[in-house]
């Protein structure tokens, strides 16, 4: 059995439009990195694009590489020469087993559960990554960063990062205190009445960007208020086209320019990991 200290790293389970197989396997830095390898390199390029279906991050990914290996041996591909990371099967019967990881494996377990202890919290990320379409761009985690409970001055529950600054977060409630959200979106928010008097309702405003990294037709939009509050927002009439417009663009250059996040670092892989599975459950219910 390969050694539990072999050092922390992710595990991945890739999928192909173009192959009947999917590819299991590990490395020490983020999949972003591994996929454009595969990608670029045969035997796999052959069967590519390969994209994200499932990962996780943990402490030791030779190991849990070894035994996911090791569980799904008899449907090994063996015909194909210079790999060893081939399988037939399918990718969410390899998504379930990797979901049997125990849980002392797993990086940062502790802020991710912590989370979902907070059902309005939770629902409100799950709306918001649903809403603007994030997990469509999985490959890209690292050019845009989720980070729980980070160590910011007065608290948070969450920051979200395009490039080098934020598109969302949420500060902790204290007392009485309530939170402040903060949205990234297209200025062209700025034309929905209806949602600009519910902003000064509930002690909102708008901001111009003091961002270096910003695109110029920006908005910060400031809020108060609880979860139940913020989802409403979500709802509102121009919201879901403003944040679109802004963090698809965002995304896009990044993707374009092969950038990484200054937090790509703090990025929150089994959160995301979590959310996605939360969501693909609530699809199929």
């Amino acid at each position: 059995m390969v050694r539990s200290d072999c050092g922390g790293g992710f595990i991945y389970i890739l999928n192909s439009p173009n192959s009947d197989y999917i590819k299991i396997g590990g490395s020490a830095y983020p999949p972003a990195k591994r996929i454009k390898e595969i990608n670029s390199s045969e035997p796999y390029k052959s069967m590519g694009q390969w994209t994200l279906y499932d990962f996780r991050q943990v402490t030791d990914w030779r190991k849990v590489e070894y035994d996911l290996h090791y569980v799904f041996r008899d449907k090994q591909v063996t015909h194909i020469a210079n790999q060893k990371e081939l399988f037939e099967l399918a990718p969410h019967a390899a998504s379930e087993r990797l979901s049997l990881i125990v849980p002392e494996m797993l990086v940062g377990k502790p802020k991710v559960d912590r989370m979902f202890t907070f059902s309005n919290f939770a629902e409100y990320i799950i709306k918001l990554f649903r809403l603007t379409g994030l997990l469509h761009w999985l490959d890209s985690q690292g050019a845009w960063t989720f980070t729980l409970f980070p160590t910011t001055n007065g608290g948070r529950y969450f920051t979200l990062n395009i490039n080098s600054h934020e598109v969302a977060f949420a500060t902790l409630a204290k007392g009485d205190s309530k939170s402040m959200f903060m949205l990234y979106a297209d200025l062209l928010l700025l034309d929905f009445s209806h949602t600009s008097k519910w902003l000064k309702r509930h002690g909102g405003r708008f901001s111009k960007s003091h961002y270096a990294s910003a695109l110029p037709h920006g908005t910060s939009v400031y809020f108060t208020g609880d979860f139940e509050t913020a989802l409403e927002f979500l709802s509102l009439p121009g919201v879901r086209r403003a944040l679109l417009a802004y963090w698809i663009e965002s995304l896009l250059i990044m993707s374009d320019n092969n950038k990484m996040s200054l937090y790509s670092k703090v990025h929150n892989y089994n959160a995301v990991a979590e959310i996605k599975k939360r969501i693909e459950f609530a699809g199929q219910a």
